[in-house]
């Protein structure tokens, strides 16, 4: 049985109907609105600038009806962009899963704990030192792709300590592992970390991490507890908002 036929997966589906609905009927308002005002005052001029402001006030709306939207001026708002932004970031932390390491898989433990340490630090420091925007997030993006690297390195990683961390640094590590080596036994204590998680870089990855190991248990074994807390986590940022969207929806079965 399906998740999305009833019980908690029919509640996400009765959610995304009625957001479609509610869309729908607004889009539709303002159609009418606009018709109205039209017939009541045929000489009112409304220039292309009002229009594009009109348009870009609804455009946050429309992301469940439109792919995209041509403003007056040639100016195009794509909503792909947040997938493509998504695909990107994936490539990168991927290709840090081919191989294990430059000190290969029977490297000392001791030393490959040392370099995660050492990168989340590195990581911490970043967010510290350098203004927040596209830079920064590629240099943290950098760190993260070394993460997925050098985690592999270690026999049995402290995931339980790190997950549970005061160490922004070291609840990147345990996403960065669990991305590369996902861990059934993992996924409540990940899914809290990431509902929980302060750090905006943090709970995107830490998203990342829990597809992956969501793929590991299998949908049908992930427990309607798990499904819950995602679903009632509401992140800020249209990336994160995406991935768990995307996620919420492969464990209701729905792709």
């Amino acid at each position: 049985m399906r998740r999305g036929e009833h019980g908690v997966g029919g509640r996400f589906a009765r959610r995304a109907a009625w957001r479609r609905y509610i869309v729908a009927s607004v889009v539709s308002g303002v159609a009418v609105a606009v018709a109205v005002t039209h017939v009541l005052a045929p000489d009112l001029k409304i220039d292309n600038v009002t229009v594009a402001l009109l348009v870009v006030a609804v455009v946050p709306w429309l992301r469940d009806l439109l792919n995209s939207i041509e403003l007056p001026g040639g100016f195009r708002v794509e909503f792909k962009a947040v997938e493509q932004r998504i695909e990107a970031a994936e490539r990168i932390a991927d290709a840090a899963l081919v191989g294990s390491g430059d000190d290969g898989p029977e490297a000392d433990d001791a030393t490959a704990l040392a370099d995660v340490r050492r990168l989340a630090a590195e990581y911490l420091e970043v967010r510290r030192s350098m203004a927040s925007g596209s830079a920064r997030t590629q240099r943290m993006s950098g760190i993260f792709a070394r993460l997925v690297r050098t985690t592999q390195r270690l026999a049995d990683p402290d995931l339980d300590g790190w997950l549970t961390s005061p160490d922004g640094g070291l609840r990147l590590a345990a996403y960065a592992r669990l991305y590369a080596v996902p861990v059934p036994d993992a996924l409540t204590l990940l899914a809290d970390a990431v509902v929980k998680e302060p750090l905006a870089f943090n709970q995107y990855w830490g998203i990342h991490a829990l597809d992956k190991v969501v793929d590991a248990v299998g949908i049908e074994d992930v427990p309607p507890g798990v499904v819950r807390r995602l679903e009632d986590c509401r992140p800020r940022g249209s990336d994160r908002v995406a991935l768990l969207r995307r996620l919420i929806t492969k464990l209701h079965g729905l792709r």
